[in-house]
């Protein structure tokens, strides 16, 4: 997998077995499970030696990412499912607008030695607080 600066968004592919539907396998070093809370938001994570790759298991939420210096939001949904790569040097955030957690698994693709400021939240950039609050819905402090 080459290094992009550009979020992907995949197609979820994979098998019916009964009433289960397994996701083909994706390429990581690790897997790890995320649960977001309800009214989460305001904080972004950007990893400098790792690749996220995102699937909603339950719940939804928009994950907001900074590219080319504006706000992404990309709905993703338990019942629309697909994998969303992320990758290094890209800030990225979620917001979960339901009434409970959400739950995400991250398929993680290690590219060095981790980082432990990659998992401390950064204070969102003031050139984009306005565009957040826009996405939130939420009043500006």
């Amino acid at each position: 997998m080459g290094l992009s600066r550009q979020v992907e968004i995949l197609p979820f592919a994979g098998s019916h077995s009964g009433h289960a539907y397994f996701s083909d396998p994706q390429p990581c070093d690790e897997t790890l499970i995320a649960e977001i809370s309800p009214c989460s938001g305001g904080e972004l994570f950007c990893h400098r030696r790792q690749t996220d790759q995102l699937m909603v298991l339950r719940g939804s939420i928009d994950l907001v990412v900074v590219q080319d210096g504006r706000l992404r939001s990309i709905p993703l949904r338990e019942d629309e499912a697909a994998w969303v790569r992320i990758p290094p040097g890209v800030p990225h955030g979620a917001i979960n607008r339901g009434r409970t957690p959400a739950l995400l698994v991250n398929a993680v693709v290690r590219h060095g030695p981790s980082d432990g400021r990659d998992y401390r939240p950064r204070r969102l950039p003031a050139a984009l607080q306005q565009q957040w609050h826009a996405l939130t819905g939420r009043a500006a402090a």
